[in-house]
């Protein structure tokens, strides 16, 4: 609970009714090259914290910045969707099976970091069933995928496509709340001469 509070007085004052998509969602194959900053905050098990965020999507490497409380000072997640690296505060690279350990340890969770890139943005991931209902009222768009339920409050516009604002994911105990502040899109890299 102290986790939401403390992102409830973060957010102080930045109140917004519910926007529904401004524009076609992105298609992951050709939106892969993306930038999101924001805020986030995780409860499970009873315990929370929060902390701001840099999502970087280069291709099929997401990488993802975690900095403040939840993080445990700072904290940097590198996945392709098969491997997993965390660099930690003092520098240090964890492998995959160390990596998801720690990040269990310090997120209280397992996330699903392969299918959060594609929730980022508001899609389902591909290659696994889901359902995908829109509506006029919040949540505006409700995704059901891998047992987790992810709730779209808040859209905007950026780069042609409709980018999520503001959502949250749960999963049984497990809650972890958006907001991103900014949206950089980037175009695709061109063939090198």
């Amino acid at each position: 609970r102290a986790a939401w509070l403390v992102l409830a007085a973060a957010c102080g004052g930045c109140a917004v009714a519910p926007v529904a998509p401004l524009a076609p969602s992105p298609d992951p194959e050709s939106f892969q090259y993306w930038t999101a900053s924001g805020r986030l905050a995780l409860a499970a098990n009873g315990e929370g914290g929060s902390g701001s965020f840099t999502w970087g999507q280069q291709g099929a490497e997401s990488t993802l910045s975690i900095r403040g409380p939840l993080g445990a000072g700072a904290m940097q997640v590198t996945t392709n969707g098969q491997s997993l690296i965390v660099t930690d505060a003092e520098g240090r690279h964890l492998g995959t099976d160390q990596a998801s350990a720690l990040l269990r340890r310090r997120l209280g969770a397992d996330l699903p970091l392969g299918e959060l890139r594609y929730w980022m943005l508001g899609v389902p991931s591909p290659g696994s069933p889901s359902s995908v209902s829109d509506a006029t009222v919040a949540p505006m768009r409700v995704i059901e995928q891998s047992g987790w339920r992810i709730g779209y409050d808040v859209f905007t516009a950026s780069g042609g496509v409709s980018l999520p604002e503001r959502f949250t994911a749960t999963q049984g105990g497990v809650r972890l709340k958006v907001i991103v502040d900014d949206w950089q899109v980037a175009i695709a890299p061109g063939p090198q001469p």
